[in-house]
Order: structure tokens, then sequence, then C-alpha cells
């Protein structure tokens, strides 16, 4: 018996002895391998890490107007390691802000992988909710105010479409970014200039240690890391001459429709021919950027998809357009460096050209007379210029029109630019099937048909003639500077062509382009207009039994400084709605007063 009780004891020792040994192993091994891993635990649990969001890089004008800029505000957030009680807390919190408990949810699942950083359930919340959030902070463990900057489109919707807005970040961006310090939570820039320089504007974003009590009470802080705020952008855009250029498209359309026009937006564009640096991008209608800086909510933004005007599409670059007479001026470079005319040839515009039996007429039915090349220009005739048309064929006119930067994008630093389209014989058959037919050639002369081209690429074929033949790549910032006001990048101007013709052709270009003004289609809007413009109207046919309205030019004529592009969409004839625009964006630029009468009978 004593025998048993002996061996019960060893195996019971052994027992004992065994789980002695693994205390201590276990203990060993959490001390020694593992107590890098708790003791951050316990830090966790003793510390809060509240991050700073860093503000965006500030946004000036050439003249150093500031055009986007950062307020103050506060935000509503959860730190999700503190939110100990979501059945409670949640349903209060989306009464108190607004905000569903559905998308509480949602936000909170998608930054689970970040347990210490706050996430911003509701950005520039008022006082009321503020003090409404504080009152009941004990039933809201893990519920903070954060106080952060917001986005400030000082000027609303001037040049809208040219910054840009941020908004949260999405899925896709957040797995493209999420090795750059990017949160699931986070801003981004979403269109324009925001969009494009984000990693210039953006920021390195800061933080805030705490030493918190067992129940999340703030105890004591224990370090401060600011953040830094993002670059500054120095824009070429004039903000006085962008309100000008807005102020005058608003006030036409406007008047487009009161004269029974369909009017449903348009486009200026202004460029420094020097340099392609953009003073002017404006579109409309447009929005107000300010709706997005905060969290824009599901009625406004549908509110902005369905309007028919499409107000989120920038005009200037985004949507392509039958080119119409401006093409004119391509059509001239086509057929005189090609030689097949001269600048003494005198044509007979009847106000109709017969082709094979098919009768093409020109806007005036009656005829224009005896006219040269700078004349056709001057007047815009279509006759003469579906002779040339049909004297230069279809191939060779696609082939200047490429020259001329036709159906390529220009490279502006803006997403979305249409390049626009360039037809030949070989992309119709390919497209539709079809062989080229000769009267299209006659059509195609005049820049309608199958030609497309944007508000920007009318704009660098003016500089292009102002220029003999230089263009510039079109560019919207200037300078990057740090926040002290140091240089960080100086934008250099850029040529991306040059169209090489005889100097005698730009010659009459230049001629029939500047007597446009004098005493051709835009004289009776610039009659009395103390400085020599260039110009060139054009009236597109949509097919629908409206008409685009557009009207190019560069000033001063003698000595180029600006190129400029005006389209109003089915506004009507270009010297009825466009050529107006022109000369009041022209009068803010050389600081003249005065308004234009609107002509009352078609002059192209």
């Amino acid at each position: 018996m004593w025998d048993e009780r002996s061996r019960r004891i060893q195996i019971l020792a052994v027992i004992v002895i065994g789980i002695i040994l693994t205390l201590i192993f276990r203990l060993m091994w959490m001390q020694l391998f593992q107590g890098a891993q708790y003791k951050k635990i316990a830090d966790q649990n003793r510390t809060r890490q509240i991050t700073a969001q860093a503000p965006r890089g500030t946004i000036y004008d050439r003249n150093g107007a500031v055009v986007v800029a950062n307020r103050p505000s506060f935000a509503v957030s959860i730190i999700p390691s503190e939110y100990s009680n979501p059945q409670q807390s949640t349903p209060l919190l989306a009464a108190l802000t607004g905000v569903t408990a559905d998308q509480i949810n949602q936000l909170l699942q998608a930054t689970a992988e970040f347990p210490y950083t706050p996430v911003r359930i509701k950005r520039d919340i008022d006082a009321a909710t503020i003090a409404k959030i504080e009152e009941r902070q004990d039933y809201l463990p893990g519920v903070l105010i954060e106080a952060i900057p917001v986005r400030q489109y000082v000027y609303k919707e001037l040049a809208a479409h040219v910054l840009g807005y941020v908004g949260n970040i999405s899925q896709e961006e957040y797995a493209a970014r999420k090795d750059q310090g990017y949160h699931p939570n986070d801003l981004i820039g979403k269109d324009g200039l925001e969009q494009q320089w984000e990693t210039v504007l953006r920021g390195i974003e800061g933080g805030r240690q705490l030493e918190v009590n067992a129940v999340g009470e703030d105890v004591r802080p224990l370090g401060n890391q600011p953040a830094v705020p993002g670059h500054a952008l120095v824009l070429t855009l004039d903000a006085n001459l962008q309100k000008a250029a807005e102020e005058a498209l608003h006030t036409q359309v406007a008047a487009s429709r009161t004269l029974g026009q369909q009017a449903k937006g348009g486009a200026v564009v202004v460029l420094d021919v020097k340099t392609g640096g953009l003073l002017v991008m404006a579109s409309a209608p447009g929005f107000d950027p300010n709706q997005f800086a905060s969290g824009i909510g599901s009625r406004e933004w549908n509110q902005l998809l369905s309007n028919p005007n499409n107000p989120l599409t920038n005009r200037a670059i985004q949507s392509a357009y039958p080119p119409a007479s401006v093409f004119k001026i391509v059509t001239s470079a086509a057929a005189l460096e090609m030689q097949v005319t001269t600048p003494q040839e005198v044509f007979d515009d009847k106000g109709v050209y017969v082709l094979n039996g098919w009768s093409f007429y020109g806007w005036e039915t009656k005829g224009l007379g005896k006219l040269t090349v700078a004349d056709a220009l001057a007047w815009s005739s279509d006759p003469v210029f579906y002779e040339l048309g049909n004297r230069i064929g279809v191939d060779n006119l696609a082939a200047y029109a490429l020259t001329f930067g036709y159906g390529q994008a220009t490279g502006i630093k803006l997403a979305g630019e249409e390049k626009g389209l360039v037809p030949t014989a070989e992309w119709k058959q390919a497209t539709y099937d079809e062989p080229w037919y000769p009267g299209e050639t006659l059509i195609a002369a005049i820049g309608q048909g199958y030609y497309l081209a944007t508000p920007l690429q009318q704009a660098v074929t003016a500089m292009t003639v102002a220029n003999g033949g230089i263009a510039y790549r079109p560019v919207l910032v200037d300078k990057v500077l740090t926040e002290d006001g140091n240089l960080v990048q100086k934008v250099e101007p850029e040529v991306i062509r040059t169209v090489y013709l005889r100097p005698e052709v730009w010659d009459i270009i230049r001629q029939g382009m500047t007597a446009v003004t004098t005493r051709g289609t835009g004289a009776a809007v610039f009659q009395g207009f103390p400085r020599t413009v260039a110009a060139k109207s054009g009236s597109a046919e949509t097919g629908r039994g409206t008409t685009h309205s557009w009207f190019v030019c560069y000033a001063p004529a003698e000595n180029p400084e600006i190129a400029m592009a005006v389209f109003v969409e089915e506004g009507g004839e270009g010297s009825m709605a466009a050529a107006p625009i022109t000369r009041r964006v022209l009068e803010a630029y050389f600081g003249l007063p005065g308004k234009p009468s609107l002509p009352t009978t078609r002059t192209d």
C-alpha cells in the first residue's frame, strides 16, 4: 500500500514540476521574445495617439491673390480601440450628427486596420452639435471632437473646373496610395488641380500623444508632432480676368436664351502666347466646390449629376465640337502652302458651290462677290473654302490639321482632356464601312462634318498663328512654393510643336484674321475698339436645328500678347454670341471701358 501511495506522490510531483517548468518557460518566452510586443500593447492601453490632419497647400493666382485656402473647423471622430459600446453609442451618435448608423458602421469597418487613428464621422460640424456631443460624453466612449482644416474656395464658383475639389478617398484610390501613408478616412483631390497636384498639395500629417486613464480620459500630454502643410501653387490664372470672362459668359448665355437659342453653356480660354500660360479657363455652367469640402450630401450630388447642362463638365477641355469656320485657318494654310492657290487669286462667291450636280450653299446665299483668300477669311466665305477643300483633298487637309494639333490632346495637366477628331478616308472606311465622298471634303474644309475640337485646341490654333507657327503646351501652374515662400519648382514654357509655313503664308492668314474685326464678320462687334484684334468667327451646325457659336482671336494683332477662344454651346452664330464675350474679355485685359452692341443679322 505504501508503494502505491509513493508512486502517486511521485506522479503528482512530476505534474507539479511540469506545470512550474511550463510557467517558467512561458514567462521567459513572454519576457525575452514577446516583451516588446506586450510593452507596446501596455503603452497603447495607457496612451492615445491622435493624428493631426495637415493643411493642404494654398493656391494663389498669378498676382498673389489667394483663391484656395483652408479654414478651421471641427469634426466628430471615433477612436475605434476606445469605442467600447457601439450598440448604445452608434444610434445616439447617428441621432446627434445626422449620419446614419449604417454609414458609421461602414466607416468603422473600412478603417478596422487603424484602431488608434480617429475616424472622422462628420466634418465641419456646428457649435450646437459640439455641445450636444460633449453633454453626452459619458454615453459616447471613444468619441471626440477634433479641430481640423477644411478646404475653402474663396471665390466659390470662380474657376471651379480648374481648381477642382476634394472628397473622401475611394477604395481604389486607397489601395493605390496606401503605401504613401493614406488612410481609408482621408480626403483626396478628386478633380482639377486638386487632383493633378495631389502629392504636392497634400502635407505631412502630425499628431499628439496623450496619457489616458482606465476609462480613456486624458491625463497628460506625452508628445506633439506638428503637421506640415502642403506646398503652395502659384497659378498662371488671373482671377480678375477669370471673373470678367465668367461674368461675360453667363450674361451672354442668358442673352442668347432670350433670343430663342438653347444656349446650354460655354467656355472661354485665354492663353499667354509667349509661354502657354492660361490666364483664363472658364466653363459654364459651373458649381461651388465648397459643397465637397466637408462632404457633399447625396441630394446635392444627384442634383449636379442630373442637371441636363452638365455643370461638372469642363467644356474647355472635356467636350469636343465641330470647329466650324475657325478651321478655315487650317484650310487656308494648306491651300497656300501646297500652292493650289495664290494670295492673288480671285474667287467669285455666288452663294452656292456646285460639285457633281450637288449644290453646297454658303451662309450668305446672295453671294459675297469677288474675294481673295484673305478676303474669304475675313468674310468666312463658304464657297471659296469649298473650292479650296476640293483642290486640297481630304487626306492632305487632315495632315495639315494634325500639324496644327487637331486630333491630339494638348497635354494640359488636367484630367479628362478630349483629343477631338481628324477624319480621313481610311478612318471613315474603318469606322462606318463606307467610302469617303467628294462632298464630305467640302464640308470638312469649313470645319463641319466629322471634325471635332475643344475650345482649348482652338485657342492653341490662334496662339500658333500669333507666334508664326510656335505652339506652347498650355499650363496652369507657374510655380510651386513652400509654406514659407521658398521656390520648390518653376514650370518653364515648353514648345509642343512648330508649324512650318512660308512667311508669306502666315502673312496672308494674319491679314485675313485682322480684317475680320475691321471689315469682316466681327466688324460690328469690334467697331470703335481701340486695339487691333486678329480673329476668326465660326458657326457650327449641330444637326438638331441649333448652332454652336465660336470666336477665336489674338491681340494686339501687330504684337500679340494673348490668344483666346470663346465658345457658346447652341448659342447661335459666332459673331452674335461668342464675339461679344470676346470683346468684353479683351476690354478687361486691356483695362478699357464700354460694352459692345449685339449684331442683329447673321455674319457667319
